[in-house]
């Protein structure tokens, strides 16, 4: 299993057009992949669904932790930081 913790920079945080361009890049990945923001201390949900992500309620500057365990589950990791890390390229 594989963990990082990023800081959501995007004005938007993870809603609308970015939380979108997350669940789709979440669903490329074989890996079963976790969300949880510890900004408002939430459990962890399934990333790959969009309901779930929206209901984290990831706003600017929070801090959220995603968990990847599979296979693929370096490279989800990797890809999933530079998208969030990039600020969806905004």
């Amino acid at each position: 299993m594989k963990t990082t913790e990023l800081l959501v920079l995007s004005e938007q945080g993870l809603h609308a057009r970015p939380a979108d361009l997350f669940i789709r890049l979440t669903n490329t990945f074989s890996s079963a992949i976790q969300i949880k923001n510890r900004s408002t201390g939430s459990d962890f949900v399934n990333a790959k669904s969009i309901l779930r992500l929206l209901s984290l309620g990831i706003y600017k500057n929070h801090l959220i932790e995603i968990q990847a365990e599979g296979v693929d589950e370096q490279k989800a990791i990797d890809s999933l930081s530079d998208l969030i890390n990039g600020n969806f390229s905004e």
